[in-house]
């Protein structure tokens, strides 16, 4: 749909007082048809007499001769027969205003391009219109797959069996074989971060005993152990004996080159010890060293006990 252009003070021009009423309204309605049907101002003669209904206007004259006696222009015709004729009246009124000029076959509106769109303009306009507005829609569509490449295309047997395109893989439960091989980097990495070692635990009470015979045997080491090395420490002691552990300590001590350090180095070889094992004597070439000669421990799994022995172990060693 297209407007017409009109200015709000046209009425007050001359000529749409030469014009009349009827004038006027016919005036206007033929410039909503010019435009409607893109004729540049063109009308033709049969449309012009016929795009308004003049009957109202024709009832009014009648209506008035009566009133006034009546005259010899009706001669008691029927308004519907006065309405083309009140229409060819407004006509030639619009035409002697300068407002119409009569062309072949009909009239032309005057001046008509110079205030009104031309046909060309319109059509200009709703072209551009159409293609805002396709390429507005387009936007909102949702965009299309792209076509698989040559050669991707499943078989038929591995098909869905409705459109024989390729099934739908199932997701991959298992990120570590992804195909970027992103997750696997990642995972790989975390795998590779040190382990938080765990803090060292309190010396259990059943434990301060053997501690004490190490010690006191000059097995000096360290015993920041975790909690699960010395729930093993006390089934030892339960299931050997503290003199069996002592003197085990110290051979191991005197046979290697290296001392050791801490007592997490004599866990594994404790656990290897039988059930109630005894304290044996030391290796050969440890016996016979003067005052490096190991006095073994008496079995018992008193405290006191142990620590007497270490104290007489001492008093041999200072003579």
């Amino acid at each position: 749909m297209a407007w017409v252009r009109i200015s709000d003070d046209f009425y007050d021009h001359a000529k749409f007082d030469a014009a009349g009423a009827l004038g006027t309204a016919l005036w206007v309605a033929g410039l909503a048809w010019c435009n409607r049907n893109l004729t540049d101002g063109f009308i033709p003669r049969r449309v012009a007499l016929r795009l308004l209904n003049f009957e109202d206007a024709a009832e009014a004259v009648q209506h008035a001769e009566r009133h006034a006696g009546g005259n010899g222009v009706t001669n008691g015709s029927d308004h519907e027969d006065l309405g083309p004729l009140v229409a060819r009246f407004a006509a030639r009124r619009l035409v002697a205003a300068g407002l119409w000029a009569e062309a072949d076959g009909g009239y032309r509106v005057h001046d008509y391009l110079d205030y009104q769109k031309s046909a060309d303009q319109i059509d200009s306009e709703r072209k551009s219109n159409a293609a805002r507005q396709k390429a507005f829609r387009d936007r909102k569509k949702p965009s299309k797959p792209a076509p698989a490449a040559p050669g991707t295309e499943q078989r038929r047997a591995g098909g869905n069996g409705v459109t024989h395109s390729g099934v739908t893989p199932a997701p991959n439960p298992n990120p570590i074989t992804s195909p970027d091989g992103e997750v696997s980097r990642q995972r790989a990495g975390t795998r590779t971060q040190p382990r938080v070692e765990e803090a060292p635990a309190a010396v259990p009470a059943t434990a301060v005993p053997l501690v004490d015979a190490c010690t006191t045997a000059g097995l000096v080491v360290a015993w920041r152990l975790t909690s699960a090395e010395w729930l093993k420490i006390e089934a030892l002691i339960d299931r050997v004996g503290i003199p069996a552990l002592v003197e085990h300590a110290r051979r191991l001590h005197a046979s290697r080159g290296t001392p050791a350090h801490s007592a997490r180095a004599w866990i594994k070889d404790w656990a290897g010890l039988p059930t109630g094992a005894s304290a044996a004597p030391p290796p050969p070439d440890q016996a016979g060293r003067g005052s490096g000669e190991v006095v073994p421990l008496r079995r018992s799994n008193s405290y006191t006990d142990n620590l007497l022995a270490g104290l007489a172990l001492l008093e041999e060693r200072g003579n």
